[in-house]
């Protein structure tokens, strides 16, 4: 009798403990990635994110939707704002660039990338770079 009683808390405790590692470990609930990879981890969706933000300059505002509530939650994958598509054809773009001409194998999104072109390469903290000629020209006719 004693023998069971044993066995039972032990495998009580034991599902205790496989319970509460299975609830803390969040699947990636990530909705609507068309071009960072699917199974992306947090830690590394975070890291493009930030990027971008350095990059452009920008917040997360600028392609996402920020809700009017203040204490609502963001619905960070609405396709609302046109530059969120923008960012996708930009990743894709660099995403190229640095395969055929740098050769690389990674891509933005993956875990510890070494990407030769960054989005900073051409915006420079500009969400929208001009190019020189057309400063140049802008600056000519003021």
């Amino acid at each position: 009798m004693k023998f069971n009683k044993k066995i039972v808390v032990i495998a009580g405790l034991v599902s205790f403990v496989l319970i509460g590692i299975a609830a803390s470990k969040r699947p990636n609930e990530f909705k609507n990635l068309k071009v960072l990879p699917k199974n992306i981890s947090e830690q590394t969706l975070d890291t493009v994110m930030h990027e971008f933000t350095k990059a452009l300059k920008i917040d997360c505002d600028f392609c996402h939707v920020k809700p009017a509530d203040s204490t609502a939650e963001w619905d960070m994958a609405s396709d609302e704002k046109p530059e969120k598509n923008v960012a996708r054809k930009m990743i894709t773009m660099a995403n190229k660039i640095n395969k055929d001409f740098f050769k690389a194998t990674t891509k933005y999104g993956d875990e510890n990338a070494v990407l030769e072109i960054h989005c900073v390469t051409c915006h420079h903290g500009q969400p929208h770079p001009e190019m020189e000629e057309e400063e140049e020209q802008d600056q000519k006719q003021q």
